[in-house]
């Protein structure tokens, strides 16, 4: 063991050490590229009389400076918004205010010093102490990262717009990468970075414009009227330049910016562009440098109470089917530490699940206001009637989706004449033995068994709809069919005090006629006996009750209606709501994105199952913006 501990803490110190060699080497980057661009622009201003650049700049009018500390200002606001989109992008629920007050002190701050990933990633966490230093750094690397790609489509769409202007064939290669990196990023497949939705991806291009061309007024400012050109064509050249100084590190950009515009704008009088610089950097990165140390210095602002803070699901009084949470994929938002909705995360809407939890008093508007927070439409899917009512009166758009197969347990009688075709299947099943079982669980064949479904079905669906998993189903109540001593196929059920719901059910491909059936009815007499009120045999797509051509059939999931239809449910509506028909029809989208089968890898902790098309759940569930979505 102790050889052991000697081993780890080797890796780890050699971990650490190479870390703190590619920190350095890029420490070292940064100052070479900076003192090559001191070094070129030193040959450029040799030739210059250094007093009277001095005494150009000191004659600048009150009204320019003025002028251009407001447009600095402007600038910064939009800085800010950047970490305030990207707070919301990675759902640290961080005030907004308070977020825009550490990105401006951090960018401020460390535009200056330079090293800017982490200077700014130590002054985030300054002043946001109840986030962590890793989230501070994520998101400075987003903020760096994310504004160099938006200063990429600003700046090409501003050189395209000039007429004549040199380099526009490398402008639209830019842009049309751009574009389709866009578009991977939103629509990208399963993937360990959380990429930006539409929203985040369409603020931050709108206030990387806003910030760059604030700056470069705020320069354009500082130049002689007698020989500045208009304004939109030295726009290029300034942003080009701008760049240039962001991806030479160097703090401030020092040396690249300067020699990049020197050299794009030949015809203008060096002095003149070299005080109108000189001014800038002394109102764009000076002043708010020091103002930033300042706010620094002061600390963090006074934290609000968050309304998301970590909630609990309640043991009792909520829908059985809310117990899809230990599956993983899934959240809880709620005040006062108790769970109010379980929502799924797509990277452009929030699902609300089922009904609230607790009653609808203020539901839609906290689903609304968490929505907003995490740059969402929010959406509710698989709600019920009395939600759906609600909501319609509120203005939302409301579409029929589902209905619901309920049964009452103590008024189940297999003597209804619904059921007749029922008793047919449950007599030629006479043969098989089903066992309920609370733990020692078959776990091999049950492994077995889901793999094989999974083959034949070609995947396991999600969301809504459970995907088998040891830990998941766990959390459940099983029924296990066996046949001549071979385990056939099993169910599971989510379960409350008052409730159960069908979840995964999971059978072999050749299994004696009316196996399933008996595991359900032998789950509907065992709630009767332990004092269930209701039994949830989940719900069927509104499509299986459309009278349709046989070719269109297999679109109809009639099979799984008649499964159902067989016990003689009340059937319930279920309903899709969304605030819009854009909402709605994006909230759609994405559920059927996330619902369609999958292929899992049958080792994931977390739950691999999902509900058969022939027994199964509803199907227009989804899932979140970590994993890649629509």
């Amino acid at each position: 063991m102790k050889r052991l501990k000697q081993v780890q803490a080797a890796r780890l110190a050699l971990s650490e050490l190479g870390s703190a060699h590619r920190i350095m080497g890029r420490i070292g980057i940064s100052f070479g590229l900076g003192a090559l661009f001191l070094w070129l622009l030193s040959t450029r201003v040799q030739e210059l009389d250094l007093d009277q650049l001095q005494r150009s700049v000191l004659q600048m009018s009150w009204g320019d400076w003025l002028s251009a500390s407001v447009l600095t200002g402007l600038a910064f606001w939009a800085v800010g918004h950047y970490d305030a989109l990207l707070h919301r992008h990675f759902c640290t629920h961080v005030d907004s205010a308070r977020a825009r007050r550490a990105g401006i002190c951090a960018i401020a701050v460390s535009q200056s010093l330079g090293l800017g990933v982490l200077t700014g990633a130590i002054l985030r966490w300054r002043m946001l102490p109840e986030q962590s230093l890793i989230m501070a750094s994520k998101i400075t690397l987003a903020v760096a990262l994310s504004f160099l790609g938006a200063w990429a489509i600003v700046t090409s769409t501003v050189v395209i717009a000039q007429p004549n202007a040199a380099h526009q064939d490398v402008a639209y290669l830019v842009l049309a990468v751009a574009i389709g990196a866009i578009a991977l990023s939103i629509a990208a497949p399963k993937v360990r970075f959380r990429w930006p939705n539409g929203f985040t991806i369409a603020g931050l291009i709108v206030f990387c414009a806003i910030d760059s061309f604030a700056a470069a007024f705020a320069f354009y400012i500082f130049l002689p009227a007698e020989i500045a050109p208009p304004f939109f064509a030295i726009l290029p050249a300034f942003l080009l330049a701008y760049g240039a100084g962001l991806v030479s590190g160097a703090p401030g950009g020092i040396g690249a910016f300067e020699v990049t515009l020197l050299a794009l704008l030949p015809h203008l009088p060096s002095d003149h562009v070299l005080a109108a610089i000189v001014a800038w950097r002394l109102i764009y990165f000076v002043a708010p440098a020091i103002l930033g140390a300042i706010v620094a210095i002061l600390g963090p602002a006074p934290q609000a109470t968050s309304p998301f803070a970590l909630v609990q699901l309640p043991r009792q009084n909520c829908r059985a089917e809310t117990g899809i949470v230990a599956q993983g994929e899934h959240g809880l938002i709620g005040q006062n530490g108790r769970a109010k909705w379980v929502v799924g995360r797509r990277n452009h809407v929030l699902v609300g699940l089922f009904d609230p939890i607790g009653g609808h008093k203020d539901a839609l508007e906290m689903l609304q206001n968490t929505a907003r927070a995490e740059a969402r439409w929010p959406v509710i899917y698989k709600a019920s009637a009395s939600l759906a009512g609600l909501a319609r009166g509120a203005g939302w758009r409301v579409v029929r989706s589902a209905c619901e197969a309920i049964i009452d347990p103590q008024g189940y009688d297999l003597t209804h004449l619904r059921r007749a075709g029922l008793r047919r299947k449950l007599r030629r099943a006479k043969m098989v033995q089903i066992v309920q079982k609370d733990h020692d669980q078959p776990w091999a064949d049950l492994d077995d068994i889901a793999a094989e479904w999974a083959r034949l079905h070609g995947g396991e669906r999600g969301f809504s709809m459970g995907r088998y998993a040891r830990d998941y189903v766990s959390y459940q109540r099983i029924y296990i069919a066996y046949h001549q001593g071979q385990v056939m196929g099993f169910i599971t059920l989510h379960e409350t005090c008052g409730e159960w719901t069908l979840d995964l059910m999971r059978h072999r491909a050749r299994i004696p006629d009316g196996t399933m059936h008996l595991l359900v009815h032998s789950a509907i007499l065992d709630a009767a006996a332990r004092g269930v009120a209701r039994l949830s045999l989940a719900a069927v797509p509104q499509t299986a009750f459309l009278t349709l051509p046989n070719f269109m059939s297999r679109w109809t999931d009639s099979g799984l209606r008649q499964f159902k239809d067989s016990f003689a449910p009340r059937w319930e509506g279920r309903y899709f709501i969304a605030p819009h028909w854009f909402a709605a029809a994006l909230g759609a989208i994405s559920i059927a994105w996330a619902i369609a089968p999958k292929r899992y890898r049958h080792s994931d902790t977390l739950a691999k199952s999902d509900a058969d098309t022939q027994y199964g759940f509803a199907p227009i569930g989804f899932a979140w913006q970590r994993d890649g979505d629509i």
